[in-house]
């Protein structure tokens, strides 16, 4: 796919991220298995979010290290904001990075839960079938921290539904009194 592109001279941004958000960023950006860097594209919401917070200067500010460095190639525009990421110095500051983080987060979560509602009621599959399902498509080792991270996911969404339902029950109750 992406055989000739010379990415040492691409503008580049490193943070750090949890392994399975990570493995979710190279899944939705198409990140080949034997390719460090991942490709930002603006199809993506994450994509957008990440290219529209980056900040450039004039002096290289110094990161400090990162748990799990995970470094996201950004996109050239061909007008002068393309010029300016090129030659300048590119960061983040750590409020953007939290919110990167955040971002990332919140789209892994809400699409594990589409991965459950189809897994459960479309193709009647069962909880560890899913996760195993899931962590394979992302090519993430299944291990204990990952399917507990998963599973918690759908633990929180399966008691926010039950929650849901208790309410209507009340409503119910209440209405034929």
């Amino acid at each position: 796919m992406l055989k000739n592109l010379n990415l040492d001279t691409k503008p580049r941004i490193t943070f750090s991220l949890h392994p399975l958000h990570e493995a979710f960023c190279r899944f939705i950006f198409n990140a080949s298995d034997n390719q460090k860097l991942i490709i930002l594209s603006r199809r993506h919401d994450i994509g957008k979010l990440i290219f529209a917070h980056i900040m450039s200067g004039d002096i290289n500010l110094s990161r400090p290290v990162l748990d799990h460095p995970v470094t996201f190639i950004l996109p050239m525009p061909n007008n002068e904001h393309g010029y300016w990421l090129r030659y300048r110095f590119i960061y983040i500051p750590k409020w953007v990075e939290d919110k990167f983080k955040d971002a990332i987060e919140y789209e892994f979560k809400f699409w594990v839960r589409e991965r459950f509602r189809i897994g459960y009621e479309e193709e009647g599959m069962d909880q560890k079938t899913i996760i195993n399902t899931i962590l394979r498509g992302l090519k993430v080792r299944n291990n204990e921290a990952n399917s507990d991270m998963i599973k918690k996911i759908d633990y929180r969404n399966r008691r926010k539904k039950e929650e849901i339902q208790f309410k209507k029950l009340l409503r119910v109750e209440k209405s034929t009194f």
